[in-house]
């Protein structure tokens, strides 16, 4: 069941003003149910946006608008930071020949997506190599002074997805190489051969993907990496990107692999009624697309529990050889060993 502050959000976000109180009684609103339910899924910034824009702000209490506006202020300020560091990070990687594209949020904002920078909220600057640039890329980036993340990954046996997050200690924003689009597991629906047309052109200008690649990453992301297909589970910031990007009426599914999880997106979302899309595939496809499902969801659920146990067995393996994160795990049980004999036995194994 939708709430009546999910229903005003995608009100605000998705329609037209004379619809932001369709199906809404506004005295039962919740405005601090609405300002968490809009964090949650980091989208603040682009809820004043489209207050504002909409002139919608009668609508809302002062000191809420007050906070959003603030909120969208910081924001608009920090992607502003954040475009002039990705041109920089662009010149400095033409400069040693290594060619790149830029992708996710940071692609979305070069690519004049949204109307206002200051409505999407962005963490790290994403861009893809391909993997013979790897060590050129760690080199340059070395000798740029971006410190990478402190992470320890003992049984690193395929290719990341990433190289490590680095931070330049005079800028901003942190930035992510990429070497997949994808965890190993999932490089079989989507992976980095997408692109290799982008790659193929030389031109030593920034890079960004097609409108249709990005929504596929933008949905894959959301479905796969975020676990929305197993959890029938969605995030306004994937839906917003979609629906900035302009997405087609009509959609036809052809390629199984990729499309069944597209599908599924915008089925979990049907409810908020904001695409008016006629979701078809052949006849010949419907029983294979079922069967694609219940095996992947299956297989999903067992692979998302299996990881959850191995991680937890690499932290114990960790325990022995990083004295850091043996002595994180001793101030945290100390505080409540006592309490349990487990937390006790634990607490004494680890002094040992």
């Amino acid at each position: 069941m939708v709430s009546v502050e999910e229903k005003l959000l995608v009100n605000v976000l998705y329609k037209e003003e004379r619809e932001a109180l369709q199906g809404i009684d506004i005295s039962n609103v919740n405005f601090e149910n609405l300002m968490k339910l809009a964090s949650r899924h980091l989208m603040l910034p682009a809820l004043f946006f489209n207050i504002n824009k909409k002139n919608l702000s009668h609508l809302f209490p002062e000191d809420f608008i007050e906070c959003i506006k603030n909120i969208y202020s910081i924001n608009k300020a920090r992607n502003k930071i954040l475009l002039k560091e990705a041109k920089e990070l662009s010149e400095l990687l033409y400069k040693n020949n290594i060619n790149h594209i830029f992708l996710k949020g940071t692609a979305l904002l070069l690519s004049n997506v949204f109307e206002d920078i200051g409505e999407r909220m962005i963490g790290d600057i994403d861009f893809i190599i391909q993997h013979k640039d790897e060590q050129k890329v760690e080199k340059v980036l070395e000798i740029n002074n971006d410190d990478k993340s402190h992470t320890i990954n003992l049984f690193s046996v395929f290719k990341p997805t990433h190289l490590a997050r680095r931070v330049n200690k005079n800028k901003t924003i942190a930035i992510e190489p990429h070497l997949e689009l994808l965890e190993f597991r999932n490089r079989w629906i989507f992976n980095s051969k997408e692109l290799i047309n982008d790659f193929k052109n030389k031109t030593k200008t920034i890079k960004t993907p097609s409108k249709i690649f990005l929504i596929d990453h933008c949905i894959l992301g959301a479905q796969i990496r975020n676990s929305g297909f197993i959890n029938s589970s969605y995030d306004h910031r994937s839906i917003y990107d979609v629906y900035k990007l302009n997405c087609e009426k009509s959609l036809i599914f052809k390629k199984n692999k990729k499309d069944i999880f597209i599908k599924h997106f915008f089925l979990t979302i049907d409810k908020f009624k904001i695409f008016d899309i006629n979701i078809a595939s052949s006849l010949s496809m419907s029983f294979m697309d079922q069967l694609f499902e219940f095996v992947n969801i299956k297989r999903y659920k067992f692979t998302h529990t299996s990881q959850n146990y191995i991680a937890k067995f690499l932290i114990i393996i960790q325990l022995f050889f990083n004295i850091k994160l043996r002595e994180r795990a001793l101030n945290k049980i100390s505080i409540h060993y006592h309490h349990k004999t487990l937390l006790k036995y634990i607490y004494g194994w680890l002094k040992a």
